[in-house]
């Protein structure tokens, strides 16, 4: 029996490492450098090519490498696999960091000063204050719920949106795509936080952008797929929407002629909002491989057809 690790990755070596200081005594290989194919039944991925478990005859478990599965082909795994995910608190503090390191460079008009400052222009701006600004969170999951519990205890008002209702503590809530409309509607910033779906592929588009009160923020650190990438180029145009703080991408790295680059109200990060931890996730992946050796339920296991 073994471990394989699919992870398109430089990080495996610190994933192999790390498993084995918890298994020492179970063989950990790193893909395509698989010895028995046949002894595999757990499998580590991340961003695996298509067809990746196909290879594996006796697999069993397939442990995403972070807190998504879309990147696993969750539609074409068969049913008798169980799908796990990482659900880490580093990887809720992380995110919401990111979110909050946003919304203050916003609100504080830190990038027209850094304009201002190459043009050596002295102008105070009017700014808004935590109390005055209202955030809309697209997705109430483990890590989305986060974020906006966090926002609430520090004085912001925070409207969520989920597929099914929540009840978070400060949080208004709205759920289905009938809520969608009257989440947005009085908001200043839009943060996406969704998992990737059927339902949710292209959500971030005109129709939701001309819901939104003219001059909303977005912040999309979801997945690239979420965005409609000239709709949102039309509303930064049109002063629909203020500004783009986008984290993640159609197609990773950002191609250098895109025109994201050249959108002075578009900010760019490289997918850093939220790393998976190893150290403290590791911890998850080696008590999933122990319950599924003694034929326990798994930590974290995924609805296929749901898609998280």
């Amino acid at each position: 029996m073994s471990i394989a690790l699919i992870l398109n990755s430089a990080r495996a070596e610190e994933w192999k490492l790390e498993i084995n200081r918890y298994l020492p005594e179970i063989k950990v290989e790193i893909y395509p450098e698989i010895q028995n194919y046949s002894e595999v039944e757990f499998a580590l991925c991340w961003k695996p090519d298509a067809g990746y478990y196909t290879h594996f005859p006796k697999l069993k478990v397939i442990q995403s490498g972070g807190a998504g599965i879309d990147h696993l082909f969750p539609k074409t795994i068969p049913s008798h696999i169980h799908t796990c995910r990482i659900v880490d608190p580093m990887l809720k503090s992380d995110m919401f960091e990111h979110v909050l390191t946003c919304l203050m460079h916003s609100m504080k008009n830190f990038s027209l000063y850094t304009i201002d400052k190459a043009t050596r222009h002295w102008l105070p701006l009017v700014y808004n204050s935590i109390g005055q600004t209202r955030v809309t969170i697209l997705g109430l999951g483990e890590i989305g719920g986060h974020v906006a519990e966090r926002l609430v205890q520090l004085g912001f008002n925070v409207n969520g949106w989920s597929n099914s209702p929540k009840n978070l503590q400060g949080v208004v809530s709205f759920a289905g795509m009938e809520g969608l409309s009257r989440a947005v509607e009085n908001t200043d910033f839009i943060v996406n936080v969704l998992p990737l779906t059927d339902a949710t592929r292209g959500i971030l588009n005109r129709n939701l952008f001309n819901l939104c009160p003219k001059g909303t923020v977005l912040l999309n650190v979801g997945r690239g797929e979420h965005l409609a990438e000239d709709d949102l180029l039309e509303a930064i145009t049109s002063g629909q929407l203020a500004h783009a703080y986008l984290d993640v991408f159609h197609q990773e790295p950002l191609p250098q002629d895109h025109p994201f680059w050249n959108c002075g109200s578009i900010f760019i990060t490289p997918h850093v909002a939220s790393r998976t931890n190893i150290g403290s996730s590791v911890i998850q992946v080696v008590e999933n491989y122990r319950r599924m050796v003694a034929g326990r339920p798994l930590l974290n296991e995924v609805s296929l057809e749901k898609g998280y």
